[in-house]
Parts: C-alpha cells; sequence; structure tokens
C-alpha cells in the first residue's frame, strides 16, 4: 500500500496518496505495532506527504514522530533513522 501511495506521490496525486498512507499506516500499526519499521517508513511517508500538501504543522508532528521511534527502536545511526532525521531537519529548515 505504501508504494501504491508513493506512485500516486509522485504523479502529483496527493489526496490518493494521503489515502493510502494512511490505510497503510493504520494497518501496520494495529498488525505490527508502533514501533516497527514498516510503521515507521509509514509514518515517514505520511509526514513527508503532509508537507508535500504545505501541512507542514501536520509534517513536523509526523516526522518527529519518525525520528524518536526510529532511535528508541534502531538506534541513532541507523539509516532509518538517519533518514527519517534527514527529513525533519529539512522540514524545520522550511518552516523557518
Amino acid at each position: 500500500i505504501n508504494n501504491l501511495g508513493l506512485l500516486l506521490q509522485n504523479q502529483g496525486d496527493l489526496d490518493g496518496a494521503g489515502a493510502l498512507y494512511r490505510e497503510a499506516l493504520d494497518a501496520s500499526r494495529e498488525t505490527l505495532g508502533d514501533r516497527h519499521p514498516d510503521t515507521l517508513n509509514s509514518i515517514n511517508n505520511l509526514g513527508q506527504l503532509l508537507k508535500d500538501k504545505g501541512d507542514l504543522d501536520g509534517a513536523e508532528a509526523r516526522l518527529r514522530e519518525a525520528v524518536a521511534a526510529g532511535r528508541e527502536t534502531l538506534g541513532d545511526q541507523h539509516p532509518s533513522t538517519l533518514f527519517y532525521i534527514t527529513n525533519f531537519g529539512t522540514l524545520l529548515k522550511d518552516k523557518g
């Protein structure tokens, strides 16, 4: 579902992508838990989409969650955690 969301996002269908990202996140939380790597990727993807849609506050909440959970679950030096940190830092830079 995440991959379909990414495809729609890349094609410019942000609303369609958002629906798929939310579905993927809900399913991941329910079946895998809040700290599973797939769930963290879903949180990050939704955060990036919210940023693309201009919802910087919503994006900040999601990306902050991805960073905190990534650090807790995967560690500070894990490539996924570093990716989440980069996305979060870029968002903060964009917010000014």
